[in-house]
């Protein structure tokens, strides 16, 4: 017989932006490992991938290659570290991950041959997933149960961020020491330096820092105390049951469309007539415009809920691609406001739901498998963009196409039930 004390869920809360010094600091810190996350596993393969290959004279295709095998083991992977972080508790899984990684990053930008090289991404992409994906996540469930929505909104701003400056920042880190692999070794080592940082200052949960989940009062903490045998939730349970599918297939989907959008922005906006240099700069400035999106529809969140939010989002998306093929210069400037913007709801979304439903004491769990589904489906993203260009003939008609998968999104939000549940064996 064991006993739930566990803080009662609450869909809704005002926008209120007091976190507490504490709070802000995880806040941050999960913003922290966000940007290792997005910048070393995506967009910093941008010049990884070239400046490695090329210092270590191995063929660039095979080496780009790579990147997708990785990516798949670390999705699988991400199950063991949900498993651990169930276990062991968030804390225990970032420092693990965060000095294990910080080792395989530094290896990675040594590593000199297509085995070594290939070995080394994998294992980096696999423990950056571990420390920032499954801890971070489980960090930020663990200390904002009922603000999740608006911490979200901050926390992710940390992949907008890397987004916008890891490119730049690697190249910097290459002049200043010597190159690619002593850029590569810097970050390495940053990633050790914070598993020292968070074992003496990045407690797993508010209680074992002495402060209240969301920095609330006491007395506006409603605990629901259940005498009753409670059964042990595990990774088959989770599949089982219908939501989990529902939100993967709804988030894997938006995910697949923002890397199908996204990627071939570039080229799109040049079939349009513009210069590469501007096409490029357009594509910054929609990741700056994501920054303020995170927080925005943080906000959205914590006002109507995640699943509101998810569905004005999945509909915000269809009207901004959509905006993107009219030949107006007015409506592409629109388009790229709205498709920027929706880069950050893409990252709120899924763990805020997860948390919705599962709440914290299960989130682990149901977050990795939720995670690993909609990953699967988020990488059919290119062999979709691949069919729907030989289908169609060009850029325009695979924004329709994901236009239309997008409507997919919308009817699995619709079907998903969001109400809080205890799941049956």
């Amino acid at each position: 017989m064991e006993i739930n004390n566990s803080i009662e869920r609450i869909e809704t809360e005002k926008v209120n932006n007091n976190f507490g010094k504490k709070g802000w600091g995880v806040i941050i810190y999960v913003g922290v490992l966000y940007y290792f996350m997005t910048g070393m596993t995506v967009d910093g393969l941008n010049v990884l991938v070239p400046g490695l290959s090329q210092l270590h004279g191995m063929d660039y295709n095979q080496v780009l290659a790579l990147s997708t095998p990785a990516g798949i083991i670390a999705l699988i992977s991400c199950m063991f570290y949900g498993w651990l972080a169930a276990k062991k508790g968030a804390q225990f899984t970032a420092i693990l991950c965060l000095v294990l990684g910080g080792l395989a990053t530094i290896w990675y930008g040594h590593a000199n041959t297509i085995v070594t090289y290939g070995i080394s991404l994998t294992l980096m992409v696999s423990l950056v997933n571990g420390f920032s994906n499954i801890a971070g996540n489980v960090y930020m469930a663990n200390w904002f149960p009922r603000k999740k929505g608006l911490a979200f909104g901050w926390a992710t701003m940390g992949m907008n961020m890397a987004s916008a400056t890891i490119v730049i920042l690697l190249n910097a880190l290459a002049v200043r020491f010597g190159g690619m692999n002593m850029s590569v070794t810097v970050i390495g080592i940053v990633m050790i330096l914070l598993a020292i940082f968070t074992k003496i200052f990045m407690k797993g949960t508010p209680e074992e820092a002495g402060c209240t989940p969301d920095n609330l009062p006491l007395d506006q903490i409603k605990i629901k105390k259940v005498a009753q045998e409670i059964p042990k939730l595990t990774y088959a349970k989770v599949f089982k049951t219908k939501e989990t599918w529902l939100m993967a297939i709804a988030y894997g989907i938006n995910g697949m469309v923002t890397v199908g959008v996204m990627s071939q922005l570039v080229p799109r906006l040049m079939e349009r007539g513009y210069e590469l240099n501007t096409a490029i700069m357009m594509l910054t400035i929609a990741a700056i415009i994501g920054l303020a999106g995170s927080y925005g529809w943080g906000v959205v969140d914590q006002k109507w809920g995640t699943k509101k939010a998810s569905l004005y989002f999945a509909v915000w998306y269809i009207i901004g691609i959509g905006f993107n093929l009219i030949d107006n210069t007015l409506c592409l400037y629109i388009s790229l406001i709205m498709i920027g913007g929706a880069i950050g709801g893409n990252a709120n979304f899924p763990p805020s739901m997860v948390a919705t439903i599962f709440g914290r004491k299960d989130f682990p769990l149901a977050f990795t498998v939720m995670n690993t589904i909609q990953g699967v489906i988020r990488n059919f993203a290119f062999i979709v963009l691949a069919i729907a260009i030989s289908i169609t003939g060009s850029f325009t008609g695979a924004y329709m196409v994901f236009m239309g998968i997008e409507v997919i999104s919308i009817i699995a939000m619709l079907l998903l039930n969001d109400s809080p549940k205890e799941v049956e064996d």
